[in-house]
């Protein structure tokens, strides 16, 4: 029974993921399927029409095999060898600096997301 809850968890996930990739291309947007889908999926946890408890086995199995996700992107490194031998430090500095801006970004963003909550929950004028 378990497993069947999880097959449907993993395919409510999926179905989040196809919505996005059919927004991305209806709507012809610059922006990544799975990220639509990722966006879709935070707004309807964050206003809690959908509940975590729903998709929580699930995603839990994603997460205790993501690195089995990533074997394939492991062999075309390897595989791919010479030319990270000669761009190499190309790809460490964009590695680094894109690394920077998002650990940038986001401390900045989850910064005034706290502030503005306690602002908001401690600010009794309103």
């Amino acid at each position: 029974m378990q497993a069947v809850r999880i097959i449907i968890q993993m395919a409510i996930l999926c179905l989040f993921y196809e919505i996005g990739r059919w927004c991305t291309s209806f709507f012809h947007l610059p922006i990544p399927g799975s990220i639509i889908g990722m966006l879709l999926l935070f707004l309807l946890l964050s206003t809690r029409v959908l509940n975590e408890r729903l998709l929580l086995d699930g995603s839990g199995f994603y997460l205790r095999h993501f690195s089995f996700f990533f074997l394939p992107l492991s062999v075309s490194a390897i595989v791919l060898g010479p030319y990270f031998i000669k761009y190499g430090w190309k790809l460490v500095i964009v590695l680094i600096v894109s690394g920077v801006i998002g650990f940038l970004a986001t401390s900045v963003s989850a910064e005034g997301f706290i502030k503005w909550e306690e602002k908001r929950k401690y600010d009794r004028s309103n």
